[in-house]
């Protein structure tokens, strides 16, 4: 199925992060066979699940979109090794409501986990609010099979698993997953008054000890007095036990509270959402520069990630907090990716480590272009190592001509005293 009116590709012109692009085709593939095809005939293709993406990565430049939705069949359920095959766009809730017949559940759950679906969960290695005890999507798949950048159908297992999930579909299109599950747990919630922010990685640490507890989620203080809850920072700490305050339809409540925090700051103005990562020591510096500046958030603070939110005009506080971040030798996306929005931001390193991958699933650079990485990239990184080279062999002269000075100066004044 292709979209004809442009009228109807308007809506895929961006995704969640409201970042511009434009699509030039859109096409709905049925069958792995067809994504083959598309991938075999096309040049710059976008995969597309739910379009909650908050940093462009599903963004098309001049592109055609490959909307996944149609992909959405779950099979193989196996009750004894708790697993399960799914498409790409299978839906989040729609695979845990399916489980729940089954008393199982797919464990890693953010908080836009009515919309987004598996592919895209795979392809950003999403977190979500019990990332304490669960991880990442990464750590719940066994498997994942892909159709590379030249056309080819690979099976990627838990060793090469880091060339597919958290990469945005820049090495090729996730056609099938098979996910380990976890049985239902009935949870419950506290919540925690944090009046001293500078003993927050103490209190963290001591709340991690316990192993019913599966999130340890912060609201600042800001949000927390729109929510009703006065002028204090909080923690909502959930267990996988009875042994949390709030239980049954109370935990469900404070639940459903977390998931609107985002929603409920977008429509006070502050709409624009980042997700830094830090060192837990480091959190309280964090924590008191977005005070200072009086921006709101919230996050998986026992994982280093904060949400601060900012007004939609406030760019200038973006681009202070994530320069800040990076002081504090962060990372600026812990969750929603690099995509277009923070490609500047991506460290040399990892930009190696990334080409090496595109290189060897997408050579020809089909897949999701512009997103994350450059194709001049390698260009540019192989004329900054050679301009470091070039500066750490002259330093090397340097230092070797310094060194002869000082000999021919130490075998004068031996001459001397020789006289």
């Amino acid at each position: 199925m292709k979209l004809k009116k442009q009228s109807e590709k308007i809506v895929y012109n961006s995704d969640a992060s409201m970042i511009p692009g434009s699509a030039q085709d859109v096409i709905f593939p049925a069958s792995i066979q067809e994504i083959i095809n598309l991938v075999r005939t096309k040049t710059n293709l976008v995969p597309r699940g739910g379009g909650t993406g908050l940093a462009g990565g599903a963004v098309p430049l001049e592109s055609t979109i490959l909307d996944l939705s149609k992909m959405d069949k779950i099979s193989n359920l196996n009750l004894e090794d708790k697993t399960i095959d799914v498409e790409p766009g299978v839906i989040l809730e729609n695979l845990n409501l399916e489980l729940a017949n089954y008393n199982l559940e797919f464990p890693i759950n953010p908080s836009s986990g009515k919309s987004c679906t598996i592919g895209g969960m795979i392809a950003c290695n999403a977190v979500g609010k019990h990332a304490v005890k669960h991880g990442k999507t990464s750590d719940w798949i066994k498997e994942v099979e892909m159709i590379n950048g030249n056309g080819e159908k690979i099976t990627l297992g838990r060793l090469n698993l880091s060339d597919v999930a958290g990469l945005e579909g820049i090495t090729g299109v996730i056609v099938k997953a098979k996910l380990k599950l976890l049985e239902k747990k009935e949870r419950s919630a506290n919540l925690l008054k944090v009046k001293e922010i500078e003993k927050l990685p103490e209190i963290i640490r001591r709340l991690k000890l316990n192993d019913d507890i599966c999130g340890i989620e912060m609201i600042d203080k800001l949000t927390a007095n729109l929510l009703g809850f006065g002028q204090d920072h909080h923690l909502i700490v959930e267990y996988e036990s009875d042994h949390g305050k709030f239980k049954g339809k109370e935990y469900e409540k404070i639940a459903k509270m977390r998931d609107n925090i985002y929603p409920m700051l977008a429509s006070e103005g502050y709409s624009h959402i980042e997700d830094p990562k830090v060192m837990i020591f480091k959190i309280p510096d964090l924590i008191q520069f977005l005070e200072m500046k009086k921006i709101p958030f919230f996050g998986h603070v026992a994982e280093g990630v904060l949400h601060p939110c900012f007004k939609e005009k406030g760019f200038a506080q973006v681009e202070d907090t994530l320069a800040f971040i990076k002081k504090l030798q962060g990372s600026v996306s812990g969750e929603h990716g690099i995509g277009l929005a923070k490609k500047r931001f991506l460290d040399i390193n990892d930009k190696k480590i990334i080409l090496n991958a595109k290189k060897r699933y997408d050579p020809e650079f089909k897949m999701n272009p512009g997103k994350v990485i450059d194709k001049d990239d390698e260009s540019k990184l192989t004329e900054k190592i050679i301009e470091e080279s070039k500066e750490e062999s002259e330093q090397v002269n340097e230092d070797n001509f310094d060194e002869i000075i000082e000999e021919i100066k130490q075998a004068d004044i031996e001459n001397e005293h020789r006289d």
